[in-house]
């Protein structure tokens, strides 16, 4: 009997409070696991919200720089070249190597817009060498090869193309016309250019950013077609040599005889410049020169700002949506040459700046 009992007591099961105690631990642990689970979620939304933006504005500050860079590229006259410049233009008008459209003159309520006229791509090469004419044979050729665009042979050679015989077959001829004339273009001696020298096309490239009201907003366009999601500003300041005398212009309020960040116009927004900050409104120069919408234009050197916004998961890319975040609490001020982006609850910004030095600073 006592056996019995002993065995009994053996296996007797768990008490309330102890099945109490138990059900309390795990849910303490399940509890803290799902707060891990969930914080280590968020953190790696933010991050991939992080990353995407900082990506987006990396790609907008790339395709505008490879443009920029090119500007002016083989020299074609004014209006030679298909071109929209931008509303806000000095001459919306008129296509020149460069069509700046600095938002308003002061400070800036928007994104900038500029227009240039560079490089398209290379659609052939020289089937033969030409040393002499108005006349090239063609080899390589794209489909798109048409009359009355523009080409360059290194860039010291241009013209626009007439008769184009067999586009797209690989191998063609065409004649060269004076870029907006009809007169014939003739190489002129000693110019000689070997068979298989690119054949460069010329175009107008136009920059601008949608605003908050578009459809969808915050997008960076080239020539209107839509590249880059969550670019909220395009800021631009040029660096301009009027004089001709090879060096970048003293701007007011800079160092005399120094190339400074006030250099660059227009110069009326904040700038650093090695360990000195020049505070808003320390230049003067709210305008961009005309001679910097010009052909040849004066810009030796532009300065680009990329301002990005974070697309947060939950937001759709329709106008009027803020994009916000309510998790974000951080500060998103952001100045941008002479544009001030104030801060706003919930919004995540990058800006990226970049110096980039036209091809062309040699053209007089």
């Amino acid at each position: 009997m006592d056996r019995a009992l002993r065995g009994l007591k053996s296996e007797r099961g768990f008490s309330l409070l102890e099945l109490m105690i138990a059900l309390g631990i795990f849910a303490v642990v399940s509890l803290a696991a799902f707060s891990v689970l969930s914080s280590t979620q968020k953190t790696a939304v933010v991050n991939d919200q992080t990353v995407q933006v900082q990506q987006n504005v990396r790609l907008a500050m790339d395709l505008v720089y490879r443009d920029l860079r090119m500007a002016g590229y083989g020299n074609p006259p004014a209006g030679s070249l298909p071109c929209t410049a931008p509303a806000s233009a000095p001459t919306p008008g008129t296509a020149n190597h460069i069509n700046t459209a600095d938002n308003t003159a002061g400070s800036d309520n928007g994104t900038d817009a500029i227009a240039v006229y560079t490089v398209d791509q290379q659609i052939g090469t020289l089937a033969a060498a030409f040393s002499s004419g108005s006349a090239i044979s063609l080899a390589n050729l794209s489909q798109d090869v048409a009359n009355g665009q523009v080409i360059t042979l290194e860039g010291v050679f241009t013209a626009t193309l007439s008769g184009v015989v067999n586009p797209g077959t690989g191998t063609g001829t065409a004649s060269l016309l004076e870029p907006g004339t009809v007169t014939a273009k003739t190489i002129v001696a000693p110019q000689v250019f070997a068979a298989g020298t690119p054949v460069i096309r010329l175009a107008c490239v136009t920059y601008t950013v949608t605003n908050i009201a578009a459809s969808p907003p915050f997008q960076l366009l080239r020539n209107n077609v839509a590249l880059v999601d969550g670019i909220e500003s395009l800021q631009l300041a040029y660096g301009l040599d009027a004089d001709n005398d090879g060096r970048i212009d003293d701007q007011a309020g800079g160092i005399a005889n120094t190339v400074d960040c006030l250099d660059f116009v227009p110069n009326n927004g904040a700038c650093r410049q090695g360990t000195t900050t020049y505070a808003a409104g320390t230049g003067s120069v709210t305008t961009v020169p005309a001679t910097a919408n010009a052909t040849p234009t004066s810009a030796r050197q532009i300065r680009i700002t990329v301002v990005g916004r974070a697309i947060p998961p939950a937001a759709a890319n329709v106008a009027n949506n803020t994009w916000s975040d309510p998790s974000y609490t951080s500060s998103s001020a952001v100045t941008a040459e002479d544009q001030v982006i104030a801060n706003a609850p919930g919004i995540r910004r990058r800006a990226l700046t970049r110096t980039v030095s036209l091809r062309n600073a040699s053209i007089s």
